[in-house]
Parts: C-alpha cells; structure tokens; sequence
C-alpha cells in the first residue's frame, strides 16, 4: 500500500477512534483533503481491506439530505495502520 502523506492524514483521522463510522464528509472537514484526492484514498483502502463501508440508512426525503457513505475500520485495517504508523514514528515507512 503506497503511504501518501494525504493517506497518512485519512488514517489518523479514523485512529482517533477506530471504531467510529464515519462519512467522507466527516473525514474531509477533520483532514481537509479535497474530495478528488479524499475519496480515492478511501476506495483504494477500503479495496485493500483496510476498511467497510456502508450506506447510511436514513430517508433522504426526510433527512433534507442525500445519504451518506460510512467508512470504519476494520480490524486487519487497524492492525496495518498501527503498523506504519509505528515504523513512521521508528524512521521507516513501509
């Protein structure tokens, strides 16, 4: 998995709380990506296993809003993150 600095920022954000489910939305507002950087690096992790993803069930119509993608990590994701973060820490990117 390449380790961009603006993956680097996705990842801390779940870190925070890694059980949390959050919305690209949510992720853009804590990181500040643009949406054109933001949500390829939240398929190429999710197609890497790093996270799920589901749709948030509300009715849109009701809401006055479009529903929304949740992200959350899971645990391979948690473990991998916690890793390149210890090696980034140690010197070492992987």
């Amino acid at each position: 998995m390449r380790m961009s600095l603006q993956t680097l920022r996705v990842l801390e954000v779940f870190l925070e709380d890694p059980t949390a489910q959050r919305s690209g939305a949510d992720v853009h507002q804590r990181c500040g990506l643009a949406s054109g950087t933001l949500y390829p690096i939240l398929l190429r992790l999710e197609s890497a296993g790093w996270f799920v993803s589901r749709w948030e069930s509300i009715d849109p119509s009701r809401a006055g809003r479009p529903r929304r993608r949740l992200y959350r990590l899971t645990s391979t994701g948690l473990r991998r993150a916690s890793e390149v973060f210890a090696s980034f820490n140690r010197g070492i990117l992987t």
